[in-house]
């Protein structure tokens, strides 16, 4: 297989290398030009001779204009600034994000010599949309993109907004020119326009004797004049790669550019693949989601190499960018050398994370009593960061576990200075909340990251991406210096637009290596091993959104690039791509989860076709449906009963001398999965205690209970009436308030605001509405709250005697029935409500198969504890928070339990516990993947 550039190449003669140092051989992209080079020296290596030029399009433009195109944040603030004079109440925030679009629409008038005043003079009131567009989806569409863009408003009042920037986009385009070009600044259309007038003049002093245009195939209409100016000139020389069947059958819109410029300039050359002459072996692979995307690719490029294949003829194409990351981890990398043209994106660094962490942090914080005061949520993400602990070891588990055992959701910044022993770490929360404060701040600390790096000659790559971000971000400060007027949160809008796009170029030999690239930046290489990730439908080619406003139907008229040119340029790279290759493996996610439409791209089923009636040609397609990389994973998980672990259940019994019993909610984990009760009961696994930034559910449940346990607590052993509850009832807001404090869930001179102050009025009304309930009901008397006296002793042959106990939330007695009450917070599950036609029997079994009713199971339990202690008949109900309404929903409809499904229920529970010391059975995982669901050892054993 000969590449594009060794053809390239072998257009000159040994005779000739001496003319090439007078000539510029221009190509689409710099990488490009680097396998140039590299045929070039591969062919004549042992000749001595003066290398050309070798400049990629954009840099040809930028030499020959003699100016440089600005970056895109110094191009905005321009545009802005003239903008401002035109509605000096328009703020950088409401510009940032349609400017970009401006600022994108401008770039491709000018690159495509469009007329601007026309354009936008078209669309300058509303009865001209009205007679362009007749208020079609296209222009409501138009009208809408502005809209993500803006705070929702009123639709005529957006509609009188979108026209006046569209009227203004016309009349300050060509200020704006002008005042860049005054200050030596340009965008890229402005350039290309630039040299494609200029060019035209015979006088224009040229730099290089000749040029030599290679591998290009959309051109835009100035690149066409550049090239139609040299050519005519006699000075320039067109290169060409095709494959003649795209480019002679006028059906395949891969050549629809070729065609036209091969008859336009008959004298360029054009290169020929013929591939289909040529046999090649083709694999379409379909998986499942893109983490098996980027294993299959790395697999399938590992074994092209342990079989022969040269690394740098192979090459790993990406139509998603974002499977980059998962590519690189699952790449052996000691086993073989890659190399990432994409360059890595500075959004995935650490160093990155911990920028956006600090200023956001920052953002929020509130001054109290002359102090910043930070919210824990926005702290922990600074702590947790990897460079949080380059100073202070281990900061963000001492933080945490000193919020979650105080209970803080905010700390002062003197707090967090005494909490925190590190002078580093100090200067970032007290630094002044000023963009110039906190750039400051930033760059000390990360400067400090960086020498104490390089001092221990360690994380070299860290080294480079905080050498990267402090180098743009000095950059962005010379802009953001001294904007008063640009808040924190625009200040970190602006920095995560400007580093979206930015990406850390990887140092190396550039052609040496497995290739990992981008689509588009395969244009004019070619390689033997060709595999290409994310081939799907609306990857290749990627989904129709030009994100601008100028609308389609102005587009066409005036030359604009629209959607079809944009597929016609993806299916002559996609095809150009596989014209050489050898072996080629397409692999595409077959789910339709996220943004993946589940469907090959329609330029693979194209192939498919043309492939089919060709012998020489192999096409295999593979399923990996269900794919799993690790065979283990499919593997139950059960723990044997060791003498470790009935050492550890032995903690339940008397005969430990410990307090330590088998509680309802413990004996539910055990019907709800062995496994689970195994983890968080036996061995003591839990997760990892937080504080809620929210009074959450967990904590409502613990207040409203504390509550009702504080009211009722002196009536305990007393008759209450109604009128004694009633007075109750004035007592609820004081008592919430003091629980909250005492739980430590608000803290002193702390003010309940935003959804803390909802959920506070959630609980109070929650606790009147009981006592509502319990008015209607009175009067009965307070035997116990909160009980954890009842116990029930199991005797276990060879184990001991297991103690199995609990807290009953309440227990009284009315009209001679002893009734014990559980208060729960979510949702409860009964069988039956009423009397149920099945038997005692079955009713039994589902209390101790089926978790849902676990509230049932817990409610029969206190009963089996209660009653040895106790002569009355005795009622089970539980009262739902969720389910007021409906009062407190008695078992068997209310009926007093007899006790003969006391004692069934006694010994069904002994059975049960005999299974949990039963050595021969093991603790292992259910097989009901639904109980798994909000499981929180779900990871544990591999169901998460």
């Amino acid at each position: 297989m000969k590449t594009f550039h060794q053809l390239l190449v072998e257009q000159f003669s040994v005779s000739q290398l001496g003319e090439l140092k007078n000539h510029c051989f221009v190509f689409p992209t710099k990488r490009g030009g680097v396998f140039f080079k590299r045929a070039l020296l591969a062919a004549h290596g042992e000749s001595n001779f003066m290398l050309p030029a070798i400049l990629s399009i954009e840099e040809f433009v930028q030499r020959m204009t003699g100016l440089t195109i600005t970056d895109e944040l110094t191009l905005l603030f321009h545009l802005f600034k003239i903008y401002q004079k035109k509605d000096s109440s328009l703020q950088f925030d409401d510009f940032y994000a349609w400017g970009k679009i401006i600022l994108k629409d401008y770039d491709e008038i000018d690159r495509y010599m469009a007329d601007a005043k026309k354009i936008y003079s078209a669309l300058q009131n509303i009865k001209e949309i009205d007679h362009v567009f007749g208020y079609s989806d296209e222009f409501r569409e138009i009208i809408a993109r502005y809209r993500t863009l803006t705070e929702k408003q009123e639709k005529t009042k957006l509609l009188t907004e979108f026209l006046k920037i569209w009227k203004e986009v016309g009349a300050v385009y060509e200020q704006y020119q002008e005042t860049l070009l005054q200050e030596e600044k340009a965008y890229g259309g402005m350039l290309y326009r630039n040299l494609a007038n200029v060019l035209t003049q015979e006088s224009f002093d040229h730099r290089y004797v000749h040029y030599h245009f290679c591998g290009f195939n959309a051109l835009s209409k100035s690149e066409e004049l550049i090239f139609d100016a040299l050519v005519k000139s006699g000075k320039a020389q067109l290169y060409w790669d095709a494959d003649s069947y795209y480019l002679q059958e006028k059906k395949e819109e891969a050549g629809n550019f070729l065609r036209e410029y091969t008859a336009k300039w008959p004298k360029s050359l054009v290169f020929d693949a013929r591939s289909l002459e040529v046999p090649k072996q083709v694999t379409l692979h379909s998986v499942s989601q893109n983490m098996a995307q980027a294993q299959l690719g790395a697999r399938l490029v590992t074994e092209l190499i342990d079989r022969g294949a040269k690394p740098e003829e192979t090459a790993i194409v990406l139509a998603d960018e974002k499977l980059l990351v998962p590519l690189l981890y699952a790449m052996p990398a000691q086993k073989h050398k890659i190399n990432v043209t994409m360059g890595y994106p500075m959004r995935s660094t650490v160093v990155f994370d911990f920028v956006l962490s600090y200023l956001e942090l920052m953002r929020k914080a509130r001054q109290q009593e002359g102090e910043w005061v930070f919210h824990t949520f926005d702290l922990r993400p600074l702590l947790a960061n990897p460079y949080a602990a380059v100073f202070h070891g281990g900061v963000y588990q001492e933080f945490s576990q000193w919020a979650v055992r105080e209970k803080r959701t905010k700390v002062s910044q003197s707090e967090l200075t005494r909490l925190i022993q590190s002078s580093q770490l100090s200067t970032l929360w007290q630094a002044e909340k000023s963009w110039e404060g906190l750039y400051k701040a930033l760059k000390d600390y990360l400067t400090a990251v960086f020498y104490t790096f390089k001092e221990q000659n360690t994380a070299l790559t860290d080294q480079e991406f905080i050498y990267f971000l402090l180098k743009s971000l000095n950059q962005l400060n010379d802009y953001l210096e001294g904007r008063t007027d640009f808040s924190l949160k625009l200040i970190k809008k602006i920095i995560q637009e400007h580093f979206r796009a930015v990406k850390i170029p990887f140092e190396g030999e550039p052609v040496q290596g497995i290739q990992i690239m981008g689509f588009l930046e395969t244009r004019t290489l070619d390689f033997k091993q060709v595999v290409v990730l994310s081939a799907n439908e609306g990857k290749l080619p990627t989904a129709r959104n030009l994100n601008s406003y100028i609308p389609y139907g102005l587009r066409r008229v005036f030359g604009l690039p629209t959607f079809e040119e944009q597929d016609a340029i993806y299916a002559y790279h996609f095809k150009r791509l596989m014209q050489r290759a050898e072996q080629i493996h397409w692999v595409y996610d077959n789910t339709t989860e996220a943004d993946s439409s589940g469907e090959k791209s329609r330029f693979i089923l194209q192939q498919l076709k043309r492939y089919a009636p060709l012998s020489h040609y192999r096409v295999e397609e593979k399923n990996y449906e269900g794919w799993i990389t690790d065979a283990a994973e499919t593997e139950v998980v059960e723990v044997q009963k060791s003498e470790e672990v009935m050492r550890l259940l032995g903690r339940f019994t008397t005969e430990a001398g410990q307090s330590k019993f088998l509680s309802p909610t413990s004996l539910t984990n055990y019907v709800t999965c062995p496994l689970k009760f195994y983890l968080k009961n036996v061995a003591g696994f839990k997760e990892q205690e937080d504080v809620e930034e929210d009074i959450d559910a967990r904590n409502l449940g613990i207040v409203v209970h504390e509550v009702l346990e504080y009211l009722y607590r002196p009536w305990v052993g007393r008759s209450i009436g109604s009128e004694q509850i009633k007075l109750l009832k004035a007592q609820v807001e004081k008592q919430l308030i003091d629980s909250l404090h005492r739980n430590k869930i608000i803290q002193d001179h702390q003010q309940l605001t935003g959804r803390d102050l909802v959920t506070k009025e959630v609980m109070e009304q929650l606790i009147q509405k009981v006592l509502d309930l319990d008015m209607a009901d009175a009067p009965f008397e307070v035997i116990g709250l909160e009980e954890d006296g009842y116990e029930q002793l199991v005797k276990v042959e060879g184990k001991g005697t297991v103690r199995i106990s609990g807290t009953i939330d309440r227990i009284d007695e009315k009209d001679g029935v002893l009734r014990i009450t559980d208060y729960k917070t979510g949702r409860v599950d009964f069988v039956p409500k009423g009397r149920s036609p099945k038997p005692d029997e079955e009713i039994l079994e589902l209390h101790f198969n089926e978790p849902k009713y676990k509230s049932g199971f817990q409610a029969y339990l206190y009963a089996v504890l209660v009653r040895p202690h106790v002569q009355k008949p005795i009622k089970v109900g539980i009262t739902t928070l969720k389910s007021l309404r409906e009062g407190t929903q008695w078992l068997k409809g209310g009926e007093t339990l007899d006790d003969a499904e006391i004692e069934a229920f006694s010994e069904r529970l002994q059975e049960l516990v005999q299974e949990i010391y039963d050595v021969s059975v093991p603790f292992i995982q259910t097989d009901d993947l639904e109980r798994c669901s909000y499981c929180e050892f779900t990871r544990v054993c591999k169901r998460g």
